[in-house]
């Protein structure tokens, strides 16, 4: 018989559930993004977040045995308890670590862009915003991290621009240092902000100097300018050219819109800075992040807007929504509950990856936000699944669940060849 239950206590305490592994996982992000891989750390987020939504679920069910009966609350709930382990947390974070490995497998490849075009502004505004010219110091130990393979260019830009370094390699710490000193003589700050201008100066001289290597490019504002975002970027986006963007002042709204839009509609990531003493730290954190490809977080570089990697995080979440949900059913040891949280987590992992494909291309959303919702609706839409989609319940005679059906079973076995035994 097929029946469809929902147990209120479980989709209340597996939500609760859910909250808690998302602030787990964000500490565990924080603390080891840069430690340990990043297929490692996305198993180890959804292996964390199983337990917690497996530990909740389990607690709800002994508490109100709604979906699994009152005799599994009473007999087999020991036995479930010792599958949290093993299912909850081993199934996700295996699940987790495979596809993350997956959808970055050429990252490797593209992990460094071979050419850096640096745009900053040099408008009078910035004597303001940048006093002590920390732009400078920022440029300097941006270029002493240039590799021997990677070649920098320098645009300065007010309302006209000018190019103050061609496209240049360096081969020892000395010509990263003399460039740096160099920047610094030539740096002024006065006039407007024309940021279009400075981005078409810029595609030009890529185009007639780059001969198709990879190119990212650095711009820094402070300031509004009238930009046509469309036209100005179709030339980047025809290039799969990515611009990274970086406000140094997040109290001006328009601007940081502006400068968001633009990064977001080349694959790069929007930095706002108001301390100038981080700068430097964000040009660091630029170069690091030249290409990530996370499944819970930014994807930049290259494959920022690419169609394939947007389709990819969104199956991938989804299969990661219905291991969890057949790693739940599992965990009660009931096959015909898992198969009913399997759909389940597959439409909620299907939503999830929507909202973080959607919300991580959208700058006025913090990343723990994004999860934390992803996470959310990963539990509720599972939770209620089994209201949703029908699901086989073992009858009195066979038992609650397929252990007991099969000790039934051993137990008829045994009496029979006993029986046979008596009779000869």
């Amino acid at each position: 018989m097929k029946v469809r239950k929902f147990n209120f206590f479980l989709l209340i305490l597996t939500l609760l559930g859910a909250v808690m592994g998302a602030i787990t996982g964000e500490m565990l992000m924080e603390r080891l993004m840069t430690v340990i891989p990043t297929s490692i750390l996305v198993g180890l987020y959804f292996g964390q977040l199983g337990l917690w939504i497996g530990g909740m679920a389990f607690i709800a069910e002994k508490w109100k045995p709604v979906l699994t009966g009152k005799r599994w609350a009473d007999q087999y709930a020991l036995f479930s308890l010792k599958l949290l382990l093993p299912v909850m947390f081993v199934l996700p974070f295996a699940a987790g670590t495979i596809l993350q490995y997956v959808y970055e497998l050429d990252a490797s490849t593209i992990k460094r862009p071979q050419d850096i075009v640096l745009v900053l502004d040099v408008s009078g505004s910035m004597l303001e915003t940048d006093p002590d010219k920390k732009t400078v110091t920022a440029v300097k130990e941006f270029l002493m991290n240039m590799n021997k393979s990677q070649r920098s260019s320098l645009f300065l830009f007010n309302d006209e621009t000018s190019m103050i370094q061609p496209f240049t390699s360096f081969t020892n710490d000395e010509e990263r240092e003399n460039a740096g000193k160099a920047f610094e003589k030539v740096i002024q700050f006065s006039g407007g902000t024309d940021i279009a201008l400075s981005l078409a100066e810029s595609m030009k001289y890529i185009e007639s100097n780059n001969s198709g290597r990879r190119t990212m490019v650095v711009l820094l504002s402070d300031g509004i300018s009238e930009v046509n975002v469309g036209e100005t970027l179709q030339p980047f986006q025809n290039r799969e050219i990515v611009i990274n963007t970086v406000g140094l002042s997040r109290e001006k709204y328009e601007g940081a819109k502006l400068l968001s839009k633009i990064s977001a509609q080349t694959g790069g990531q929007y930095y706002s800075v108001n301390d100038t003493d981080k700068l430097a730290g964000t040009f660091q954190e630029i170069q690091k992040n030249a290409e990530e490809r996370l499944l819970i977080g930014e994807r930049t570089g290259s494959a920022g807007y690419m169609l394939l990697y947007k389709i990819l995080r969104i199956a991938f979440i989804a299969l990661i929504g219905a291991v969890l949900g057949m790693a739940l059913g599992l965990m009660f040891d009931n096959r015909f509950l898992a198969q009913s949280f399997t759909w389940g987590g597959l439409a909620a992992g299907l939503i999830a990856g929507l909202v973080m494909e959607w919300g991580f291309r959208n700058y006025y959303l913090h990343g723990f936000l994004i999860r934390v919702w992803a996470d959310i609706l990963l539990a509720v839409i599972i939770s209620i699944f089994s209201a949703i989609v029908p699901y086989q319940v073992y009858m009195a005679r066979e038992g609650n669940n397929r252990i007991l059906s099969s000790r039934m079973n051993a137990n008829n076995d045994l009496d029979q060849k006993k029986s046979s035994n008596s009779f000869h």
